[in-house]
């Protein structure tokens, strides 16, 4: 049976956001772009009203299309009298109709007092970060991006599914068209200028942690390729990454979150395990080799991943230099069952990449 067209087409995303916070939005645009490349969006936003249009019906057009609009949240979205006279008003009609999805993220901290919630009607919807704790207000903001990206993707299967159900039935069958599958398009960085700063964010941070670790200069251009395969990747993958100390670890977290890798933090044996027991969906354990109350943590968590998931790779990024003591550990961990291990950011990736694509 055919599928419905309209059913397979990308979700349309509305921006709507004040223009001084045209950097966050890019931000946003970018940790999206991944969702786009795999035909699962389409986004639009004012900057691409060409010259001689009306762009107060340009704006219209695309609100009423709008499958998504996504509210960036700020005092200057607040003070907008142009958001809230128009956008605003035809987004939550819209949303109150069931005809498109409004979803507030706070980008910048806003100071709002009870009384002013009924002249804000759209904080009565689930908005995100988790908790509306603001974008800019995250340690890491790459994770707080993330974090928005992963409600996001919920958010656009749910009304991938919702057009799917009510596309016309089969007059032969009398049956609903088959679950949508997309498939993403070929990375082109030369033509695709948010796709490429995506790569190359990815590539200065890459490249910035392994010198910061000792480990010199980088092939940028084998690290580039390289991210553009993961960002090919048909699926999106979740690490758990277990170490006394993430903080040291907070460029390379950044540097994954770039391309959509959602990393899952554990502080101890004990608190890795629990998550694998409570979550079943991790592509990759990193783990540390020691930790201050037990030399070879690591190998105890192995040891553990191997009976809870046998097949789970698990990659070690630990601190020791020496060559022969590396070496050493290197063996101790391929005999007890390791995907690898590695010192050096440029290293990690790559094992990285090598077991999320296995």
């Amino acid at each position: 049976m055919a599928e419905d067209p309209v059913a397979r087409r990308p979700v349309s995303l509305f921006y709507s956001y004040a223009h001084e916070d045209e950097v966050l939005r890019d931000e946003l645009r970018g940790h999206l772009k991944i969702l786009e490349r795999r035909g699962l969006l389409s986004s639009w936003h004012d900057r691409e009203i060409k010259p001689g249009e009306d762009w107060h019906a340009k704006i219209d057009q695309q609100l009423q299309m709008a499958d998504l609009v996504l509210l960036l949240v700020s005092k200057d979205f607040i003070e907008s009298d142009y958001i809230f006279g128009n956008e605003l008003t035809v987004a939550m009609q819209r949303h109150q109709a069931g005809f498109t999805t409004v979803v507030p993220i706070i980008v910048r901290a806003i100071d709002i007092e009870p009384e002013d919630r009924e002249a804000l009607p759209f904080l009565a919807l689930q908005g995100l970060p988790t908790d509306m704790k603001p974008v800019t207000s995250w340690p890491n903001r790459d994770e707080a991006w993330t974090n928005v990206a992963k409600g996001l993707r919920t958010t656009v299967k749910e009304i991938h599914e919702k057009k799917a159900a009510a596309a016309p039935r089969s007059p032969r069958r009398g049956r609903l068209p088959q679950a949508t599958t997309f498939a993403p398009k070929p990375a082109d960085t030369a033509t695709d200028s948010v796709l490429a700063d995506v790569v190359d964010s990815f590539t200065a941070r890459m490249s910035e942690a392994n010198q910061q670790r000792g480990g010199g200069p980088v092939d940028t251009g084998t690290l580039r390729s390289q991210a553009i395969r993961m960002i090919d990747e048909p699926d999106w993958k979740r690490v758990l990454w277990v170490d006394d100390h993430p903080e040291h670890n907070e460029a390379e977290t950044a540097a994954l979150s770039k391309l959509q890798i959602e990393v899952q933090t554990a502080r101890s044996t004990s608190e890795g395990i629990k998550a694998l027991e409570n979550d079943q969906k991790f592509n990759l354990v990193i783990s540390d080799w020691g930790r201050a109350w037990e030399w070879e943590a690591g190998l105890r968590l192995l040891a553990k991943v191997r009976e809870l998931q046998p097949s789970l790779p698990v990659v070690f990024y630990h601190g020791e230099t020496d060559a022969a003591a590396r070496a050493a550990r290197a063996e101790k961990l391929r005999a007890a069952g390791a995907f690898g291990e590695a010192v050096y950011p440029a290293e990690l990736f790559t094992l990285v990449l090598s077991a999320l694509s296995g």
